[in-house]
């Protein structure tokens, strides 16, 4: 079992594309400082990032896009197993999204503390938890509730983005045609069908509408939900995994 080593390979192989995410992040807010200082002060300009997570969210994705297949041909020809090196992605992926939760939060008290200082530069910041729940005063409000909230969400998008890796992975070049060019078609079709039927259309939309009621109205079931999504696709890419071989 060499799960530490391909768990400390993967981490390093991400490490470099979160810091300099982080890295323009924080260039945003030198660029918006000097912007305002530029500015005429009677233009009232602000600044003001909030959501900040729904940005990490996307990163998070095609980050995990990026982080099998190189990977995975590495720790192939290093001897390491299908087995071990999906641990040590379970691993890598559950640090980089805990990490990158409580990143998230500290950029936003960052931006909070500029606010203190140029309140009329900054604006007041809000976490995409805060933003989302905002509407409903029964919610928990702090900075742990927000990081458990990006936590299993880039949870929840990593282990997708990875699936997704993984499939295309297997896919050999005939599939992949048939896959990119009937997923749009079929969405098309499924659209052109539900203008067609209206009454269908709204049925349809209902349903989402309640589906994602049930799923995500408030903390305590985003977090099953998010869970019980991540099991899902880790489950299904390690299915793929097991039989992947070297293209």
């Amino acid at each position: 079992m060499k799960i530490y080593p391909t768990f400390r390979y993967q981490l390093r192989d991400q490490r470099t594309a979160i810091l300099i995410y982080y890295a323009v992040l924080l260039c945003m807010i030198l660029v918006s400082c000097i912007v305002m200082l530029l500015i005429p002060a009677e233009a009232g300009g602000i600044v003001t990032t909030n959501g900040v997570t729904a940005i990490t969210i996307f990163f998070v994705f095609i980050l995990s896009l990026c982080a099998f297949k190189e990977s995975f041909l590495a720790n192939l020809q290093h001897g390491i197993s299908r087995r071990s090196q999906f641990l040590g992605h379970l691993g890598a992926m559950g640090v980089v999204c805990a990490i990158m939760a409580v990143a998230d939060e500290f950029y936003l008290l960052l931006l909070s503390g500029f606010h203190t200082v140029f309140p009329n530069c900054f604006g007041t910041e809000e976490s995409l938890y805060e933003l989302l729940y905002s509407y409903d005063g029964g919610h928990p409000k702090g900075p742990l509730f927000s990081i458990i909230f990006s936590l299993f969400a880039l949870l929840a998008v990593y282990s997708l983005g990875y699936l997704f890796a993984v499939f295309m992975y297997r896919l050999h070049k005939t599939g992949k045609i048939i896959f990119w060019v009937g997923t749009p078609t079929l969405f098309i079709l499924i659209s052109a069908y539900l203008d067609a039927h209206p009454w269908i259309h709204g049925k349809v939309i209902i349903f989402f509408l309640d589906v994602l009621q049930l799923c995500f109205s408030r903390l305590p079931q985003m977090v099953l939900t998010c869970t019980l999504l991540t099991v899902l696709f880790s489950g299904i890419a390690w299915l793929l995994l097991r039989r992947a071989t070297i293209k």
